[in-house]
């Protein structure tokens, strides 16, 4: 089978030659697959020269189907013969066939303020609580923790968060694990830690609120007032955090922004704490920490083609934090961000303005997240790894509210 494809507007018209058989019902579910990974939701298969359509065809068919209206897309058929129409009709498909494409609903024409002049792909979303940023830099590192330098954090709906903390539990102070975490929509994603460990997490449920024990955060509490979605640069190069981050600055005046970003991944580059700091003794300090003892560096850019959910605060004035453990410098002058990511197995997002919160439960409720990083930039000459891109995706973000970024 062949398969050619041509992008009309925001529709992408395929047009399949051959048989849709159990011998091509791979290739073609595959293709196709891969075109809504692309970000086209909108399909038209020209199915003049389909010449058999088998039941494994169709289940291909029925897949793609499926995938689309996660993303609220769809599907048309045109031109098919007799026996294509016979067979879809007659299996209870004959929805997708059509005698006329029905054009892409405008995803901008009422979602986007036009009063405001933002970029293509930005939306303005309405706002009725601003955003406020809150920070705990008790501890310092790598000093012995005292119990005075924890904060008690609660998550309900609304907030959004990142740093060092350790679940709420009943054991004692030396006993708690503090590792890193990041906390968006009442929700927690908590990394133990441990070299080989994999994520923990604490949802909203009901009426339970997530909380943590935390020695160093950094707490918003807000609304969103955008929304960026970005796909590959014009060259097709991935798209830069730092990059990515700068582009908000441009929208909206501010200092200092809060930003959730749920992308495909192009690399990352990160590390995690191995070692709680409850046990860090004062023999060591200061100097006798060896750095790979506490923490895992990614040694390449790694969970490429998964699905990454950033939590991060950023700043194109002033830094974040005074201490260098929770800042990661930008190449870009004058721009510093911390940001957490957690790592979910690949997801589609939905074109157009979506909802952070519906997503986020989304990702959430799906199979658990395989990894928790603190995003750093390896800026080592000749052989650093550079800072973490991704390919696609979107990125909500809001301005903190001056008076709280001047504390």
């Amino acid at each position: 089978m062949e398969l050619i494809a041509i992008k009309k507007g925001k529709i992408l018209h395929v047009q399949a030659v051959g048989r849709l058989d159990a011998s091509w019902s791979d290739y073609f579910t595959d293709t196709f697959l891969g075109y809504i990974r692309n970000g086209d939701h909108q399909l038209v298969i020209n199915a003049a020269e389909i010449h058999f359509l088998s039941s494994a065809g169709i289940r291909s068919l029925v897949r793609i189907h499926k995938e689309l209206m996660k993303l609220k897309g769809r599907l048309q058929i045109i031109n098919a013969n007799e026996f294509v129409i016979s067979t879809l009709q007659m299996t209870g498909f004959g929805m997708w066939l059509t005698t006329s494409v029905i054009q892409a609903d405008d995803e901008s024409s009422h979602e986007i303020d036009k009063a405001e002049k933002l970029p293509e792909n930005c939306y303005a979303l309405p706002v009725t609580k601003p955003m406020t940023l809150k920070k705990n830099e008790n501890w310092v590192p790598w000093k012995k923790i005292d119990p005075e330098h924890i904060t008690h954090l609660h998550f309900p709906s609304g907030t959004f968060g990142l740093g060092i903390g350790s679940p709420v539990s009943t054991e004692a102070f030396e006993n708690l694990l503090f590792g890193d975490y990041l906390a968006v929509c009442g929700n927690v994603v908590y990394q133990r830690p441990e070299e080989k460990s994999k994520p923990d997490y604490l949802l909203k449920l009901e009426n339970f609120v997530p909380d943590l024990y935390a020695i160093q955060s950094l707490y918003a509490e807000g609304e969103m007032s955008h929304l960026l979605r970005f796909t590959p640069n014009e060259d097709g190069t991935p798209v830069r955090l730092s990059g990515l981050v700068k582009q908000t600055f441009s929208v909206i005046s501010a200092s200092q922004i809060v930003f959730v970003i749920l992308a495909e991944i192009d690399g990352l580059v990160g590390a995690h704490l191995i070692q709680s700091p409850t046990k860090i003794e004062e023999s060591e300090l200061p100097t006798g920490l060896k750095m790979r003892d506490w923490l895992s560096f990614s040694g390449e850019r790694i969970h490429a083609k998964e699905q990454a959910l950033v939590v991060g605060i950023a700043s194109n004035s002033f830094n974040i934090n005074d201490s260098t453990s929770n800042q990661s410098p930008s190449s870009m002058s004058g721009l510093s961000l911390h940001a957490h990511t957690a790592v979910f197995p690949y997801q589609p997002l939905q074109n157009g303005q979506i909802n952070l919160e519906e997503q986020v439960q989304k990702f959430l409720n799906g199979p658990p997240p395989k990894a928790l990083l603190h995003l750093i930039e390896d800026n080592r000459p000749g052989n650093g790894l550079g800072e973490s891109s991704f390919i696609r995706g979107a990125i909500w973000f809001a301005p903190v509210k001056p008076e709280e970024a001047k504390q």
